[in-house]
């Protein structure tokens, strides 16, 4: 779900290496644009599912620190939940514009051994009803 690859070009910079997926082509082409314009050398797009190209990431064994998404209204499908929580990150991040979808998938991360730790609300939509809603999500216990 990365669009453009705003998030994943900022989060670039403080990792040693960003992973975006897309299922729009032309977004997939924006950000490979976006982070050769800003000279971001450690990030690579994918344009796909984001349940397959996260199954195809978790396949070929990769482990990140933290993965971050930000779905559309709909959420995360069941397969993506499943293939983060596989990648045994020790943080989720979960960006929401929907308070209904980020409840429900909150509960399906606490199955999988992932606990919410704290929440901000961000209103970037003045004078509606509209706010997002970053989640931090922890593995166990600690």
């Amino acid at each position: 779900y990365c669009g453009a690859g705003t998030i994943t070009l900022c989060l670039a910079g403080r990792a040693k290496r960003a992973i975006g997926a897309e299922i729009v082509p032309a977004a997939i082409r924006d950000a490979e644009e976006n982070a050769a314009r800003n000279g971001v050398n450690n990030a690579a797009f994918f344009c796909g599912d984001a349940a397959d190209t996260a199954a195809m990431l978790e396949a070929q064994g990769l482990r990140s620190d933290v993965i971050t998404v930000d779905p559309p209204r709909k959420g995360l499908s069941p397969e993506v939940i499943a293939s983060a929580a596989a990648m045994g990150p020790e943080r989720i991040v979960y960006v929401s514009c929907d308070p209904g979808t980020l409840g429900r998938d909150v509960k399906l991360f606490a199955e999988r051994g992932y606990r919410a730790l704290r929440a901000a609300a961000v209103d970037m939509f003045p004078g509606t009803r509209h706010v997002e809603t970053i989640v931090l999500l922890q593995r166990g216990n600690s």
